[in-house]
């Protein structure tokens, strides 16, 4: 997509911005043809507002670039092996370096997966009809919601669409789950140097070069990563806040889907891609809240070590300080929505809930 903020390629951003942007348009143009059709709506919204989003999140991540790399040249130097003294520590970092590369894993496959189905959907329709009807007659369904402007009468103009649209796939897997990916990444890699920061709370009184040295360093590493994740906020946070708006649309207008779907093949598969499109939703959804749930829970550790190590037992003109950390560790770290709402798991069962309420309402009007 040509957005590592350390290599930003902008010809090959706007191309992708520029090609989402126009796909989005003619879904929502489709969306206002069909207006009266409540059906068509639910259909067209479930669709055009996962890509609505996946356009904000390239705007957001090219609009931030030079903040994101900042954050990368502050967190470089932590994947050094010398920057860690025991064993206790090195396992920390990897248990969250672990946890990030099992989302990776997760996420890229599963999002690419549902994408593709989407996209093919449309030829079980068609392999139906054919079968159905024969050679009598054809249907030209295109894998998205989208005003054409034109009839589609000819078999090599509806390829050459067909194969134009693909291009959402590869939009969808790397511009909507690579911009969360890279989102867990940094907020996991802060909570792992908390963890780590903790441990060394323990520790600074060894230090080979005298308490100074050692709660001098703490001090500076935690300066540090009150920097960073502010600068995470300030990059995602506005992100974040549609993606939790419309969250629950999603996750209502899917439902509704489902319990519309009925039998037969192409009914079938249908109900199948919007089980996944939901379960993928739902699971991004809680994936922000767990990663903001951990976020605080480390930072809040790394407080009550300060607080319990022996800090009173230190000079004062080395104990202050301390004092001055766990004064700054009294509000816990956050990742925010809009800067004001914050993610964590109790944030998650609210959200669910809103969902199922908004779904309860929709079905009153089916």
């Amino acid at each position: 997509m040509g957005l590592w903020p350390s290599d930003i390629d902008d010809r090959l951003f706007y191309f992708f911005f520029g090609f989402l942007t126009i796909h989005c348009c003619l879904e929502y143009a489709e969306l206002f043809q069909y207006i009266n059709d409540f059906e068509s709506v639910i259909s067209n919204l479930t669709e055009s507002t996962t890509l609505t989003m996946a356009l904000v999140k390239l705007g957001v991540c090219r609009l931030h670039a030079k903040r994101l790399c900042r954050v990368l040249d502050d967190i470089i130097d932590d994947y050094k092996d010398d920057r860690y003294k025991t064993q206790e520590e090195r396992l920390v970092f990897l248990k969250y370096n672990e946890m990030v590369k099992s989302f990776i894993k997760f996420a890229i496959p599963s999002m690419c997966f549902a994408a593709t189905m989407f996209y093919f959907k449309p030829l079980t329709g068609l392999m139906t009809s054919q079968s159905v009807k024969g050679n009598s007659s054809r249907l030209y369904v295109l894998p998205y919601r989208t005003r054409i402007f034109f009839e589609i009468t000819e078999s090599h103009t509806y390829v050459s669409i067909y194969a134009i649209e693909g291009l959402i796939v590869p939009l969808i897997t790397c511009g909507y789950t690579g911009a969360d990916c890279f989102l867990v990444t940094l907020v996991l890699h802060v909570c792992g140097q908390f963890s780590i920061l903790a441990l060394q709370v323990k520790n600074f009184a060894m230090d080979p070069h005298g308490y100074r040295h050692g709660i001098h360093q703490l001090t500076v590493n935690h300066l540090r990563l009150i920097r960073i994740t502010k600068n995470i906020n300030q990059a995602f946070s506005w992100m974040l806040l549609p993606q939790l708006l419309i969250a629950p649309v999603i996750l209502c207008l899917s439902g509704c889907n489902l319990l519309n779907s009925s039998g037969g093949l192409e009914q079938r598969f249908n109900f199948l891609i919007f089980v996944m499109h939901s379960l993928c939703m739902t699971f991004v959804l809680f994936t922000y809240c767990y990663i903001g749930e951990c976020l605080i829970k480390e930072s809040t550790n790394f407080g009550d070590a300060l607080y319990n190590s022996e800090w009173y037992d230190i000079p004062w003109e080395h104990a202050k300080l301390l004092v001055i950390c766990i004064r700054q560790t009294q509000k816990p770290m956050e990742l925010t929505a809009g800067r004001f709402y914050i993610l964590s798991l109790q944030k998650f069962t609210y959200i669910i809930k809103t969902s199922m309420a908004y779904l309860s309402m929709l079905r009153t009007f089916l």
